[in-house]
């Protein structure tokens, strides 16, 4: 008999499908099996060859929805025993991440509530208050920097900027950010994926703006005369951050397993008041990895694997768009 009608079923992954994914490409899919179990797939034409040739960003998006999946079960009194690995074929357009047996006695997670109110902000933060800044402190862990102090985070500013222009120096590159990349309401996807001007902090006029320059074409008449920097710099805004975190987990682990790590370690940083936004190209450009893993002694076993800035957003930040349930069920 099974454990979740139907309609339950497309509950837990419309909850489940609010994880975070790398540029909200949400390339995890759903398997729920006669015998009880539940599956996690990924879609194959949900992939970035320029920004993530190895895959390793697709399938830690698939972790953090498994772990969007525990969360949503757990309010139900349900759980997912622990997962069995692969990535083998798995139907057309389908591969196979994880596969965990359902079973009952689950206590509701202290971080499921907390699901419906992550959000990303892109831009300035207000500023914040001691209290909330020492809740931010509160999360240093093993695997977790807190980084208060105002030079370093400048620091940390402009190598993401200078780490941004690295990667948005190569044409492959740009054209597949920009191709995610969702300026105007009339772009057919807008509602379904994708990076939206809302999320991305822009108003109407700025969007369109950032539409232009941001073509490929265009853009790369900007490199041309040197002005790359100036264009994509976040400096101001990572500056405007309560404290930055740099997401260390053990080497060793799975990408699967860091994405589930990932996605609690966003709902901690919404638990304690804060929006969030990745600083991705800190941890993606290996020389600026390897010079922070030293500056702030990680150990060897561990590396950085995100980093990210979080403070107070003034208002509430948008919500980012999701495809169809009835997609994402296979």
């Amino acid at each position: 008999m099974s454990l979740l009608s139907p309609e339950a079923v497309r509950e837990v992954v419309a909850e489940a499908a609010r994880a975070p994914s790398v540029h909200n490409v949400q390339p995890a899919r759903w398997r729920f099996l006669p015998d009880g179990r539940v599956q996690l797939l990924r879609a194959l034409d949900r992939m970035l060859p320029a920004a993530d040739p190895s895959g390793h960003d697709v399938r830690a998006s698939v972790g953090a929805a498994f772990e969007g999946t525990a969360l949503a079960l757990s309010r139900r009194g349900l759980r997912l025993e622990e997962p069995e690995l692969s990535d083998a074929p798995a139907g057309p357009g389908l591969a196979l991440v994880a596969t965990a047996a359902l079973a009952t006695g689950g206590a509701p997670d202290p971080l499921a509530g907390w699901v419906g109110r992550r959000r990303a902000y892109r831009g300035r933060f207000r500023r914040a208050s001691a209290e909330t800044r020492s809740r931010l402190r509160g999360l240093e862990a093993a695997d977790v920097r807190v980084v208060g102090d105002r030079a370093e985070i400048a620091a940390l500013a402009r190598a993401y900027d200078a780490a941004s222009v690295h990667f948005l120096g190569r044409e492959e590159y740009e054209a597949e950010l920009y191709h995610w990349m969702r300026f105007l309401p009339s772009h057919p996807h807008w509602n379904r994926d994708g990076l939206t001007a809302p999320c991305m902090a822009l108003s109407p006029l700025e969007a369109r703006f950032a539409g232009w320059l941001l073509r490929p074409s265009v853009f790369g008449l900007v490199k041309r005369f040197g002005l790359a920097r100036a264009v994509v710099s976040e400096a101001a805004a990572i500056r405007s951050a309560a404290a930055a975190l740099l997401f260390c987990p053990p080497r060793a682990f799975d990408p699967f397993r860091v994405g589930r790590r990932f996605y609690r370690l966003w709902l901690q940083v919404t638990a304690a008041g804060c929006a969030l936004c990745p600083l991705s190209a800190l941890a993606d450009h290996a020389p600026t990895a390897s010079a922070l893993e030293a500056r702030y002694r990680v150990a060897p076993e561990r590396r950085i694997a995100n980093a990210f800035r979080a403070g107070v957003a003034p208002g509430e930040p948008a919500r980012s768009p999701r495809l169809p349930v009835e997609e994402l069920i296979v």
